[in-house]
């Protein structure tokens, strides 16, 4: 009679014991543990978070440096206007080189353009992925008119070349941006710049929401809320947003570098911020003169763009490989 009592017994101990050996995990965990697994991410990330706090912590390392993106220094410049010494008048005041012509120190332009660059980036991230999100998922859960309004409006925005249409009308609503005392000046250029930006942005993310809603709300969890009586706003914010904001992460890193990138393209192209202000754009159209004389005048911006974009891009491919629940398969 001792051995079954043994084995109730030892039940309930080897119970416990497979109840904490089991780590119950939320999907926040999950994916964070495959995102930590990512090296290349990581490493990735890193590199960004580097180069996002250099940019916004400009002026503490431009005074440490005793450094200003307005200041000339004519005493790096020879007679002929080009840097003194070896790699665009590399040395230890001036780490990155000054500029050919003007004399103004390289890396306090970058540091203070980049700031300029990473604004405009992540302002209008953030606003056409809201935009696209709401109007998306409107889309897709009401369907109807409204989707249908939605639909052909998207398809006719679609259809402008926007990048004529920003070269175009530019100057005009700048000028219309400064007549209404919204802002001056490079703030008036970045305004119309961002606004374009979200215009032409929101489209594409806008159509991913609206799919991914018009197929949860033919399932079950959705169809049991409206059986509940649960309103639209509800099932909306409790039901649909929760499962959509994974993609909506995702698509923010891959869109970082893209409209870093266009705003570098549109300050080369003059729209947007102008001198004596400084972008990363700003420095590339300017190098193009002298990339002949001082190749690391242009060289050097050039590279950094490109360490940055693919940071970015590499991030957000690992963002998007922690976020897939079918990443362990």
């Amino acid at each position: 009679m001792s051995k079954p009592s043994e084995v109730l017994e030892k039940e309930p101990t080897s119970a416990s014991n497979f109840k904490d050996q089991v780590e119950l995990r939320s999907p926040k965990q999950i994916a964070w543990a495959r995102f930590k697994r990512n090296k290349v991410a990581i490493a990735s990330g890193l590199v960004a978070l580097f180069f996002v706090a250099c940019a916004f912590l400009a002026p503490v390392i431009c005074g440490i440096l005793n450094l200003s993106p307005t200041k000339t220094y004519p005493e790096t410049l020879d007679e002929f206007g080009m840097p003194i010494g070896a790699i665009g008048g590399i040395s230890a005041a001036h780490p990155l080189g000054v500029e050919p012509g003007v004399g103004r120190d390289l890396l306090a332009m970058l540091l203070y353009g980049s700031r300029i660059s990473f604004t405009v980036a992540l302002v209008t991230s953030v606003t056409s992925i809201g935009m696209g999100m709401l109007i998306g998922i409107a889309s897709g859960y009401f369907k109807g008119k409204f989707d249908a309004t939605v639909g052909r409006f998207s398809d006719f925005l679609l259809a402008f070349p926007a990048t004529f249409m920003i070269v175009a009308l530019s100057l005009p609503l700048t000028q219309r941006v400064e007549a209404l005392n919204i802002a001056k000046d490079n703030g008036a250029r970045i305004v119309v710049l961002i606004t374009f930006f979200v215009f032409f942005g929101w489209m594409g993310f806008a159509r991913l929401i609206r799919s991914q809603a018009l197929s949860m709300r033919e399932r079950d969890f959705v169809m049991a809320a409206q059986a509940l009586g649960a309103s639209n706003w509800r099932i909306i914010s409790k039901e649909l947003l929760p499962n959509l904001w994974p993609t909506a992460i995702v698509f923010l890193s891959l869109s970082l570098p893209g409209f870093l990138s266009a705003e570098s393209v549109f300050s080369f192209l003059g729209v947007g911020v102008q001198a004596p202000a400084s972008t990363w754009g700003l420095v590339l159209a300017d190098a193009i003169t002298y990339w002949k004389e001082v190749p690391s005048y242009l060289l050097i911006p050039s590279g950094m763009l490109i360490v940055v974009v693919l940071s970015l891009n590499l991030l957000g491919d690992g963002v998007r490989d922690a976020l897939d629940p079918k990443g362990d398969r």
